[in-house]
């Protein structure tokens, strides 16, 4: 009888593994992956952040986010990156969302095969609950799922979830989520600490402990070649980056690696973020502003476009790095210093250092970097474009951005760096 029981166990077991994957995994996606990122879903994502930008906010008071479909699928997709998550979209209703995902498959042969399919394709329809939410179905594939049991796992993740500090002080910040026809409102109040708190959470999720230590070493040797210069002095840019990359070399580490804490070690000095405090530290604030300033060619501007765009290529993708430096200076065009094609090099040619930094050519780059003695071993000297337009001046000369004039300047950048050894 036992061995009966084995066997029915054991033929159930198979049958479950064998007929599921079938059920579950689908050989299209149900939401196919977003377009390429263009400057009109960061400039909607900045714009949304601006609007509600948490250090703006009023402390202990309800405060109301409220989004429309685009703006929470934009998001939901180039806000919030998952893993394996190729696709997001939500569908709003009065008191219900609909939210489907897909998820892209592990092959399991090296040819990228898959017999059961290559994606799963997950949608879940999300309801208002008092206290907060509640899944009322959900579907993996072809295969549904009994609503209350879904719900019941996801209450049973929460609780577990509530161990976390950040996690509960998130929950405990939201009070109410409502849905109506294409909108979403989530009502919360808003705690100082509670950004820093986020901050520090997405730094553990995103970045694994031994990456931290080793970004916490470079800091700390930026900090000793910083420490014999006086509050407020002026140095180049190429008085650290030389002696850093030095260090980096003798680390006998993976170029790619090091080049990257290297790198992002410096980019969060010059934005004035202090990684010992986001990192090992527990003060409320982990922003400091940056007691030496760093020059490339004589500018600080220029030492900030060309480093924090070399860590946005290395940690963002060169893409968004990309978006990012343009959309910069289309602002400066409207209502800051005007635009300039000397900034946007700066941008291009730190794009081009994080690329090259973390690819096949890092070993080289590693050692160009700790070579180097003047600005112009970093970056070709760009002063000479023209900047400071006004955007009715940039409409004149050059036209929209895009236009034939405006890429006959873009071309001169490219053929400056790709002439030049560090970035060509």
């Amino acid at each position: 009888m036992r061995r009966l029981f084995a066997w029915s166990l054991g033929f159930v077991l198979l049958a479950a593994l064998t007929v599921l994957p079938w059920l579950m995994l689908d050989n299209a996606p149900a939401i196919e992956p977003p377009a390429e990122f263009q400057r009109a879903d960061l400039a909607g994502i900045k714009s949304l952040f601006q609007k509600h930008d948490p250090r703006r906010q009023t402390p202990d008071m309800l405060h109301s986010i409220r989004l429309d479909e685009a703006e929470l699928n934009r998001v939901l997709n180039y806000a919030v990156k998952l893993p394996r998550v190729s696709g997001i979209a939500a569908e709003l209703t009065p008191g219900l969302a609909t939210i489907t995902a897909t998820l892209t498959v592990p092959a399991l042969c090296p040819s990228g095969c898959n017999p059961f399919g290559r994606y799963l394709n997950i949608t879940a329809d999300v309801a208002e609950a008092p206290g907060g939410i509640q899944i009322q179905s959900l579907q993996l594939g072809s295969l549904p799922l009994p609503g209350a049991l879904a719900d019941w796992v996801a209450r049973q993740l929460h609780r577990q979830l509530l161990r976390d500090p950040t996690y509960a002080a998130m929950v405990d910040a939201f009070s109410r989520v409502d849905f109506a026809e294409n909108q979403a409102t989530l009502d919360y109040r808003w705690h100082p600490e509670l950004l820093t708190r986020i901050e520090r959470k997405g730094v553990d999720l995103l970045i694994a402990p031994e990456d931290q230590a080793r970004m916490l070493v470079y800091a700390e040797q930026l900090n000793g070649l910083l420490k014999p210069y006086p509050p407020g002095d002026k140095i180049p840019l190429v008085q650290v980056v030389s002696p850093l990359l030095q260090f980096a070399v003798q680390s006998g580490g993976d170029p790619k690696v090091e080049n990257r804490a290297a790198l992002t070690a410096l980019a969060a000095y010059l934005g004035g973020v202090s990684l010992p405090r986001l990192l090992a530290g527990d003060s409320r604030s982990i922003y400091r502003a940056p007691p030496v300033l760093l020059t490339l060619h004589g500018r600080r501007d220029l030492a900030e476009h060309f480093t924090l765009s070399a860590a946005l290529s290395i940690n963002g993708g060169s893409q968004l790095a990309n978006a990012i430096g343009l959309m910069k200076e289309e602002e400066d065009a409207n209502k800051g210093s005007g635009f300039s094609f000397t900034d946007l090099a700066a941008d291009l040619a730190g794009v081009r250092l994080g690329e090259r930094a973390t690819s096949d050519t890092a070993t080289r780059v590693r050692q160009q970097l700790a070579a180097a003695r003047t600005d112009a071993d970093l970056l070709p000297d760009m002063r000479d474009l023209p900047e400071f337009m006004p955007q009715a001046e940039f409409d004149r000369r050059f036209g929209p951005v895009g236009s034939a004039r405006y890429l006959a300047v873009i071309t001169r950048i490219d053929d400056r760096l790709d002439a030049h050894p560090l970035l060509q």
